[in-house]
């Protein structure tokens, strides 16, 4: 697996801004790629003009205005700490990869930020989604996870610096975590360790976590077994508390084994990690 060299991430105005570009620019420095900066977004009077419809139209015209200038200024501003940050990270500013070296750019769309990622995330090996504020699954997650063919890594709001040292694989021999696992791989040859969580009721007619070990050692990455507790808690409450209790940095599983309506009904490890992982989590579907 090659190292990923297109990286993508969209930018919005909802906090942890300067936080989320340190952390992207980290990542990009990390494998020496190319890390696409995108901000998508409605004109504020767009989203509001029915709303304003009632008001005469010296005073609609006069709110329009004012909302669209400050939008216009807040994205100039973000636009400005991220060429900033570039600066600051040895990040080459270009349209194009740097032949190894570290480079970055700023696109701005106007329209859904989800149909952006969607298309977009097609032609980038892999989509940097920060937390959402609320912990839930936001249409840019789920358009990035479902529908671009392309490992999400998910990250922390507040991470400022990648740093790659223990990694944790939540293994159950499904398709979504046998892509991440594939996927993942360049980071794995990266790291110190590499732990396989297995579930006690795991299914017998999947690939065991032995044969996953044997998997990673033909690809030169040695790694471990260790049984997860998915009885007395949730399979995702379980590989978090292995995390922590191994003191893993990274973890890598699969994404919405199931519809997004079973999921929302029956919650999943996918929903636990939105809301609770404070550390990077690789995800494929």
């Amino acid at each position: 697996m090659m190292d990923p060299k297109i990286l993508l991430m969209p930018v919005y105005t909802r906090g942890n801004e300067i936080e989320r570009l340190r952390g992207a620019l980290s990542l990009t420095c990390f494998f020496n790629a190319h890390l696409n900066v995108v901000h998508a977004q409605s004109k504020p009077s767009d989203r509001l003009e029915n709303e304003l419809f009632a008001l005469p139209s010296s005073v609609r015209e006069r709110i329009v205005s004012i909302m669209d200038e400050g939008a216009h200024d807040e994205q100039e501003e973000h636009k400005a700490h991220f060429l900033e940050l570039c600066e600051q990270h040895g990040v080459v500013l270009s349209d194009q990869p740097q032949g190894g070296k570290p480079s970055a750019s700023w696109r701005d769309f106007e329209g859904a930020r989800s149909e952006m990622v969607a298309l977009q995330g097609r032609v980038s090996d892999l989509i940097i989604i920060p937390h959402s504020k609320s912990g839930g699954a936001t249409l840019t997650f789920e358009e990035a996870i479902l529908h671009t063919g392309r490992p999400v890594l998910l990250v922390p709001r507040g991470m400022w610096e990648f740093k790659l040292s223990k990694v944790l694989i939540g293994w159950n021999g499904g398709l979504e975590v046998a892509r991440a696992v594939q996927q993942s791989l360049p980071f794995l040859s990266r790291a110190s360790s590499v732990t396989i969580a297995v579930s006690q009721d795991k299914a017998d007619n999947r690939p065991t976590a032995q044969d996953l070990v044997s998997y990673l050692d033909h690809h030169g990455i040695a790694s471990d077994i260790r049984e997860l507790d998915s009885v007395s808690v949730s399979a995702g409450e379980g590989l978090l508390k292995l995390v922590s209790d191994t003191g893993c940095d990274f973890l890598v599983a699969g994404g919405y084994s199931h519809t997004r309506l079973r999921q929302s009904i029956l919650g999943g490890v996918t929903s636990h990690l939105l809301k609770h992982a404070d550390v990077p989590v690789l995800m494929a579907h």
